[in-house]
């Protein structure tokens, strides 16, 4: 295998290092102690001797540490991350050293109910003391200060992963540049507790548990039954509506009907099913019960449940306000586990408390694992957020941005709507203001990211709940208002959100418009009208004069105007002030009337 042909990091050594306790025990914060903890943890990538360029990731619920890479003696990589980490992909490997341990609790070598207890000789099983997501975030510290890492370039987590990520920026603020969460929350909402209490019963219930303490047992007497039936329950969190109707729907098992009658009754009398969607279920459970321990299962999600950030620190602006890492989030299409609106209301405290980030949500259409499996607009996504660049401004939109620029007094908080792949953000940013963007088209959402502004996913038409209110000296629509849905209520709104607003507009009555309908019929296709009639995103096309009427009627004042035309005639219209008729494009600088 070549592996730099495939984008791979190679063999990587899976390594167990036993942490430094200087009090001889491990405190956790609900009072327990451990009196040795081993971590599980692999590394790939560049390895500087500063240190500087360390991403961790935290792993899914029943992840564990081998991210990407093979084993010695493996004819292939076999990580579960290998489409995002690896030599020039999202996390670049070339740039970063990547690490991932195993979480507290876990049972692939990090101490946990499997692991043996030094005071007894025998597995922890029910004696293992109860974790918080703090502990496990504390345990990830501690191994990287044996390596000698305390700061990370980055840090990045989905699902139960992107909880130990929240915890950690808000409980240790200054120890990450960087931070993703995807497909995540603060906490769990109520459906996503009501899997995992059904999941936990199932374990709790099957006679095969004894208490926890099933490690002397032989493998049929151990809680298998319960274990794959949580495992079937979460297992159908993991993937979307749409996603199992395509590929399930109401089929029959494969080798239904090759199966003997005897089989089909008996069967039958466990009131089985002859669908595929049965078949598919166990499968997964019983490779779940090949490698996951149903202990484990019991405290890391016990764990995970009872975390809120909102709850240890009062609120999500409080909990918000001591994040100081630049924070990516993700959502997914489809996902039951965490919401769309879970990472939105994440992203409006961080604007609330003035603190850098960047929102998008994914159409991926499998759900909540799609972070794994679906990865090819994450991966754009998270590439862009890890390898910020100063992308360079073509001439001509230098041109029209120019004067948006020299609008915004230095040191200007601005809100852009419509703000396209974050130009002119990056421009003012070099004059000192600081700014948040607004974008629905996903390219032009990750070419805001990688200019490293705050550009968020939100239609604009939806109300632009996101954004808080006065929060922005100026808000600037730039040839945006004819596209949307709602002109009218956008208008008023943004006024809301900005004490001024700059709005640029095509003047759909400047005379080439006029000419060449009279003398073609046809409409004009060129510099400021460059869509086909049938291909434009104008949903409606109005006038200087229509502009300034609407203004008026919702009692905002045009303080000022400047008007612009391409050809000679355009702009000796304007001079002579017949601005409706010369303007091809007219920038107004608007405010609400006292």
């Amino acid at each position: 295998m070549n592996e730099k042909e495939n984008n791979c990091v190679g063999v990587v050594e899976p390594h167990v290092t036993t942490l430094t306790l200087p009090d001889g025990v491990f405190h956790l914060e609900e009072g327990g102690t451990l009196p040795r903890v081993d971590v599980a943890w692999e590394s790939c990538g560049l390895v500087r001797p500063e240190n500087d360029n360390v991403v961790f990731i935290c792993h899914a619920l029943t992840g564990d540490a081998h991210v990407a890479g093979r084993y010695a003696g493996e004819d292939e990589s076999s990580g579960w991350w290998e489409s995002i980490v690896g030599p020039g992909k999202a996390i670049d490997t070339n740039r970063y050293r990547v690490v991932c341990a195993n979480v507290l609790g876990g049972c692939k070598g990090t101490t946990g109910p499997s692991s043996v207890n030094p005071a007894t000789g025998r597995p922890w099983g029910s004696d293992f003391p109860r974790f918080t997501i703090g502990d496990t975030v504390e345990v990830y510290r501690a191994l990287l200060r044996e390596i000698g890492v305390t700061r990370l370039a980055g840090l990045v987590g989905g699902s139960f992963g992107g909880i130990q990520v929240m915890e950690w920026i808000t409980a240790h603020p200054d120890e990450v540049d960087r931070a993703v969460m995807i497909a995540s929350g603060a906490a769990l909402n109520s459906q996503a507790l009501a899997f995992d209490i059904v999941g936990r019963y199932a374990i709790t219930l099957d006679p095969h548990w004894h208490g926890g303490d099933y490690y002397d047992k032989a493998a049929e007497d151990r809680p298998n039954v319960g274990l794959a039936q949580a495992r079937q329950v979460a297992h159908i969190t993991y993937l979307s509506l749409d996603l199992l109707n395509r590929r399930f729907g109401r089929k029959l098992q494969e080798d239904w009907l090759a199966r003997d009658a005897e089989w089909k009754e008996q069967h039958a009398a466990r009131f089985g099913t002859m669908f595929a969607i049965e078949s598919y279920l166990g499968y997964q459970a019983r490779k779940f019960l090949a490698r996951f321990d149903a202990n484990s299962y019991l405290q890391i999600t016990h764990a995970m449940d009872r975390y809120d950030a909102t709850v240890k620190y009062g609120s999500m602006d409080a909990a918000c306000r001591r994040i100081q890492a630049r924070l990516l989030l993700v959502s997914l299409s489809g996902d039951w586990l965490f919401s769309e609106e879970q990472s939105r209301t994440i992203a409006a405290a961080m604007l609330r408390q003035d603190k850098p980030v960047a929102y998008s949500h994914l159409d991926i259409k499998v759900g909540h694992d799609g972070f794994l499996t679906h990865t090819k607009e994450l991966g754009r996504l998270m590439g862009a957020f890890f390898a910020p660049e100063n992308t360079e401004v073509p001439p001509e939109k230098l041109r029209k941005l120019a004067p948006l620029v020299d609008m915004v007094p230095a040191g200007s908080r601005v809100l852009d709507i419509g703000c396209g792949s974050g130009s002119l953000l990056g421009m003012l940013r070099q004059r000192g203001s600081r700014g948040t963007g607004i974008e629905i088209d996903f390219p032009k959402i990750v070419e805001g990211v990688r200019r490293d502004v705050d550009v968020l996913y939100e239609d604009a038409d939806e109300g632009l709940g996101l954004l808080p209110d006065g929060a922005y000296d100026l808000a600037v629509l730039s040839e945006t208002l004819q596209t949307v849905k709602k002109p009218r209520e956008i208008l008023v709104k943004i006024l809301d959100k900005a004490r001024e607003a700059v709005v640029t507009i095509p003047n759909f009555a400047s005379i080439g418009i006029r000419l060449h309908l009279l003398f073609t019929g046809r409409m004009p296709v060129g510099e400021e009208l460059p869509f086909e009639w049938y291909d434009t995103p104008n949903t409606h096309f109005f006038t200087f004069h229509d502009f300034r009427a609407l203004c008026e009627k919702e009692n905002i004042e045009i303080k000022s105007v400047q008007a612009e035309a391409a050809g000679l005639f355009g702009r000796l219209l304007i001079k002579l002030g017949f601005v409706n008729l010369g303007a091809d494009r007219v920038i107004c600088r608007l405010a609400r009337r006292a």
